[in-house]
C-alpha cells in the first residue's frame, strides 16, 4: 500500500524543518489516507477542485503544498467539504485546512 498523507506543520519552525525533511512526527498534524479513501476523494473530484481553486497539482505520485492563506480560506469557503460519500474523512481534512490557517503554516500533500 502506498503511503499517502496530508500534513500541517504545527509551527513555522516545523514548516521549515519539513522543507529539509528534518521534521519530527510530533511537530505535525497528519491525516493518512488508505487506498479506498484516496480513491473516493478522487472520485468525488476533491483534489481536482482544490487544484482549480489553488492553482496546485495535487495528484497521485505528486507532492504538493498550499501555503497561501487566501487560497486556504477560499478552499474552506467552497463546497468541497460537504460531499456525503466520505463525510468523516472530509471533516478531518477540513480541520487540517482550519489548523493551517490558525497556525499560519500550510497544508502539504504527500502522495
Amino acid at each position: 500500500m502506498k503511503y499517502r498523507a496530508i500534513v500541517v506543520p504545527k509551527t513555522k519552525e516545523a514548516e521549515q524543518s519539513l522543507d529539509y525533511d528534518k521534521v519530527m512526527p510530533e511537530q505535525l498534524l497528519e491525516v493518512v489516507l488508505d487506498e479506498d479513501e484516496f480513491d473516493n476523494l478522487l472520485a468525488i473530484g476533491f483534489f481536482e477542485r482544490i487544484n482549480s481553486i489553488a492553482g496546485s497539482n495535487i495528484d497521485d505520485y505528486e507532492d504538493e503544498n498550499i501555503t497561501d492563506e487566501e487560497k486556504l480560506k477560499e478552499i474552506l469557503r467552497s463546497e468541497i467539504f460537504s460531499h456525503s460519500a466520505v463525510t468523516n474523512k472530509l471533516s478531518q481534512l477540513r480541520n487540517l485546512f482550519e489548523e493551517a490557517i490558525k497556525r499560519k503554516t500550510g497544508i502539504y500533500f504527500y502522495f
